[in-house]
């Protein structure tokens, strides 16, 4: 639909033109009228209009002198004259301003409408012109810019600078970004075009840099360098609400800021270096140059060997007899040895693999209800293959391991009861769900509900806001911002975060942390 602004002083015109015209039929839409060139001049850049209807009659500034403020700040707009009998030579003088036409007022539909489709006609033959020419543009772009990466390249510097100037790259400073994102089934090339289309959007907004596409990886380069941890924070924010809901998970890497053209292979390459490696890093954070690996701050007198039978052993005891700490002890303790030793990211994870099932196989021999659900079992076993980061995996394979426990533990209901109490403790800051822990224990959803409000007098929902909010409040004790608290606390959405405090504590977040500055 194009936009269309219609600008008049006499309301029932500017309400008549909005009735009257089929707007929508002819592939318009009306976003907004003005009473004057004022009040024009701000919607304008409010709505950033295809089309504007103007009187050329107005009081105040008047049409030619909204036309000519106009076109200073809008070459590509078209714009259509209102006049009266009287007005017609003074319409005249507008042709010069590159008016597309003008109307005699009463306005007549009928010559309303050959015009408005002359107008759509002639914008969609500019759009396709732009988007051929930017096409063109972008692909000399990306052409540049992969031979600028390309180790084996030994182009000129003054060569360098000379394409990097024609491509509108020739800056100050440099960074690379990159992005990598993980795909697990979904269409790979919809998704990174559709993180590519809108990262371009947001670096045209905020002037961050040049999206360029190299080797199946998205990245920008910055004539700004980040280089402090809250910078870093910030661009990771911009970057993942850019990606939206494409539900994969990104790596971000940062590469060293450099300051001439001949060096940005080097941050491309530093860059590209963390998202090789991005599996042995922490998540959740923009790696970069001064990134810690994982292990990388284990002293050499902590260091163990890997032993896999061993530790099979000791894990599956720790199972057994519901150690819970000291199974997630020992599976970190093994990605330690692991990374030390050499270990590549498949080869972790196919260990990983072999220690879960060998510890699964070896509790089915004392635990039969166990086979049951060995299908869902063997999924959960098979999905370490699918994590991000070694962490993620540790993780993961603690999760599994923990739901082995509960369900080989010893001691009724009251037992299992009290182990969701202990994991909702634990775990408020996920997305618990009575269905979930149901499944977890081989119950129906609405018994355990039933069973759970007769242990604790709550309902799940309501005990699970309870504790959110109670470590919501120590969190705030603390001084972190309230948007912080939120997601720390497992509210994805910051409103609804403030309706349950107020609704547990009778006052805001922001109110109860400035009491206690009192």
């Amino acid at each position: 639909m194009m936009k269309v602004l219609i600008v008049d002083d006499e309301p029932k015109l500017r309400e008549g033109l909005k009735s009257i015209v089929p707007w929508s039929d002819l592939g318009y839409q009306v976003v907004g009228t003005a009473a004057n060139g004022n009040e024009a001049l701000e919607k304008h850049g409010i709505y950033d209009p295809d089309l504007m209807l103007i009187d050329i009659r107005m009081p105040g500034m008047d049409g030619l002198q909204l036309i000519e403020t106009i076109r200073e700040r809008d070459a590509e707009i078209h714009l259509l004259i209102l006049s009266g009998y009287a007005d017609f030579d003074y319409a005249k003088r507008a042709i010069s301003n590159r008016v597309d036409g003008y109307l005699l007022k009463p306005v007549d539909e009928e010559e309303l409408s050959k015009y408005l489709l002359q107008i759509k006609e002639a914008i969609e033959q500019e759009q396709a012109t732009m988007a051929l020419n930017r096409a063109a543009s972008d692909i000399s772009r990306e052409q540049f810019i992969s031979s600028w990466f390309n180790p084996e390249s030994k182009t000129d510097p003054a060569a360098l600078r000379q394409m990097a100037e024609r491509s509108g790259l020739l800056w100050n400073q440099y960074q690379v970004l990159l992005l990598h994102m993980d795909h697990y089934g979904e269409s790979r090339r919809e998704v990174d075009n559709q993180l590519r289309n809108r990262l371009v959007e947001v670096c045209e907004e905020q002037g961050l840099g040049t999206v360029f596409s190299i080797h199946g990886i998205l990245g920008i380069i910055m004539p700004r360098p980040v280089l402090t941890a809250g910078g870093r924070k910030e661009l990771l924010q911009l970057i993942e609400e850019a990606a939206g809901l494409t539900g994969t998970s990104i790596t971000a890497s940062l590469g060293r800021p450099v300051n001439r053209v001949e060096d940005v292979a080097d941050s491309y390459r530093s860059a590209s270096e963390r998202i090789r490696e991005r599996f042995f890093y922490a998540p959740g954070e923009i790696l970069f140059p001064e990134s810690k690996r994982f292990a990388s701050d284990q002293g050499d007198g902590e260091r163990q060997l890997y032993n896999p039978e061993q530790l099979m052993e000791q894990l599956y005891y720790a199972v057994d007899v519901g150690h819970v700490e000291v199974q997630r002890k020992l599976l970190l303790g093994a990605a330690y040895a692991m990374v030390n030793e050499g270990y590549t990211e498949e080869g972790i994870k196919s260990a990983f693999v072999e220690l879960l099932t060998g510890v699964y196989n070896k509790l089915i021999q004392h635990h039969n209800e166990l086979q049951s659900r060995t299908k869902e079992y063997s999924d959960r076993i098979a999905a370490i293959f699918r994590q991000s980061t070694v962490e993620g995996l540790c993780r993961h394979a603690s999760q599994f391991l923990e739901e082995l426990i509960w369900q080989v533990g010893q001691g009724g209901r009251d037992q299992e009861m009290k182990r969701i109490i202990d994991l909702i403790q634990r775990n408020y800051n996920e997305n618990l769900k009575l269905e979930t822990l149901a499944s977890v224990f081989n119950y129906n959803s609405a018994y355990l509900g039933k069973m759970f409000k007769s242990t604790t007098g709550e309902y799940f929902n309501t005990y699970l806001d309870k504790v959110r909010i109670n470590k919501a409040k120590d969190f705030l004790k603390q001084g972190m911002k309230v948007y912080q608290v939120a997601e720390m606390v497992g509210y994805t959405n910051v409103d609804y975060f403030h309706s349950k405090f107020k609704k547990y504590v009778g006052t805001s977040p922001s109110n109860f942390r400035k009491e206690l500055d009192l």
